[in-house]
């Protein structure tokens, strides 16, 4: 197995290093013999161990001392050895789903009635054109568009964020599956320089002749088990019940 932290910063500009939260804090855990990927989103408003004497939310953790210390965190916390990482910003998504010619998500009503203001401070944001979407149901969402769709969560909650994120991940994967090489030397290309990753061409190189083969499993949220609390200073979090039992499930 080989197991990669994969955060998305919340940041306005183009940077992926510290002084941004990472409001996605994704474990992915790749299977080498059969190419299953089973993700696991940890909600960015955790309340967890961040550093050697401090606790607050996870997604502080990047914003303190980058991927370095948000994968400690990751590390001590939920008791795993992840030693690499894949950070990417709004305008990464965006151009590589692009590039990939859109997916298709259903959108429902209520979704639907927040996104184009979504759409709007994302354009503004990654100055990347889009145009806003006309109904609810099927639509066929460009780049921005997605980006707009994963941080949607003032209609429910931050839980169902995570869960639109990780929907546009497969669906991301399976049209990269359904692209030509072409196609996807030209995301690589793209993308590349726009993330920041420990990653290296010599351990994605097996993946890169076997693509086909990579498939999304099981996915879900953690904690498993949570209630939502106002922790130190009143902070609204989310806190494990307990930490010990829901590391037990994640390790399942």
């Amino acid at each position: 197995y080989w197991t990669i932290a994969v955060f998305g910063v919340d940041s306005r500009d183009s940077s992926v290093g510290a002084g941004a939260n990472s409001d996605v804090n994704i474990i992915a855990n790749i299977n080498r013999k059969t190419g299953e990927i089973r993700l696991v989103s940890v909600f960015r408003d955790t309340y967890l161990k961040i550093s050697d004497s401090r606790f607050n939310k996870i997604n502080a953790a990047y914003c303190n001392g980058g991927p370095e210390q948000a994968i400690r965190a990751l590390n001590e916390n939920l008791d795993l050895n992840i030693t690499d990482y894949c950070t990417f910003n709004w305008a990464a998504v965006a151009n590589g789903i692009n590039i990939l010619g859109g997916v298709d998500v259903e959108l429902s009503k209520a979704e639907f009635y927040y996104i184009n203001s979504y759409i709007t401070e994302t354009v503004k944001a990654t100055k990347i054109y889009s145009t806003h979407l006309q109904h609810a149901g099927m639509n066929h969402l460009d780049g921005v568009q997605a980006v707009a769709y994963a941080r949607l969560r003032l209609m429910d909650t931050d839980y169902q964020r995570t869960q639109r994120q990780r929907i546009v991940v497969e669906l991301c994967l399976n049209k990269a599956k359904q692209s030509g090489i072409k196609t996807l030397i030209t995301l690589a290309q793209t993308i590349l320089p726009q993330i920041k990753t420990s990653i290296d061409i010599s351990k994605a190189a097996p993946f890169l002749f076997r693509y086909k083969q990579l498939h999304i499993g099981e996915t879900a949220g953690f904690p498993f088990d949570k209630v939502s609390a106002d922790v130190k200073d009143r902070r609204y979090a989310v806190v494990a019940l307990t930490l010990e039992s829901n590391v037990i499930k994640l390790h399942e």
